[in-house]
């Protein structure tokens, strides 16, 4: 075994972590009694799905630049997120340029208007950035939390899923 085949690139360990954090939030809803269906045209009809279902990696409407724009996760349970519910995961393991993408991020979740949560983990994001992403959320915007993983679990707990 060559040395370049047993180091991980940046690249690959983030895709790594980053599905380890989407697999802890499917695995949750699951957990919660939430199907997984195909994300065609899912966002569109959102709202006219009925118990608890959820797409991965679904279309949920435009970027500010008017491109298509994908989610983590829509979560849709007409009881308990009318409109849905939009889940985007951004896992940071080493210092890098996740918190450069925070406003584009939010700027996008305002566009779409859709109720959103953002899980962030792996301790490789700034905390002012953290912090600044935190306060942006409001129960009368679109993004509704941002989340760590601990802070995600514990919500779940207490009921959030329904």
């Amino acid at each position: 075994m060559s040395l370049s085949s047993e180091i991980t690139s940046g690249g690959t360990k983030a895709n790594k972590t980053g599905n380890a954090l989407e697999d802890f939030v499917e695995d949750i809803l699951k957990r919660n009694g939430y199907a997984e269906i195909s994300q065609d045209k899912v966002f569109a009809t959102r709202q006219s799905i009925r118990g608890k279902q959820f797409a991965k990696q679904a279309l949920c409407g435009k970027t500010i630049y008017d491109t298509q724009r994908k989610c983590d996760f829509l979560v849709m349970n007409q009881e308990r997120f009318p409109e849905g519910l939009v889940i985007e995961c951004k896992w940071q393991e080493s210092k890098g340029s996740v918190d450069e993408k925070y406003p584009f991020l939010m700027l996008n979740i305002m566009k779409t208007g859709v109720p959103t949560v953002i899980l962030i983990d792996g301790d490789g994001y700034k905390k002012q950035a953290f912090d600044w992403l935190k306060s942006q959320a409001s129960p009368e915007l679109a993004l509704r939390g941002v989340y760590t993983m601990k802070e995600f679990q514990k919500l779940v707990n207490n009921g959030f899923l329904g």
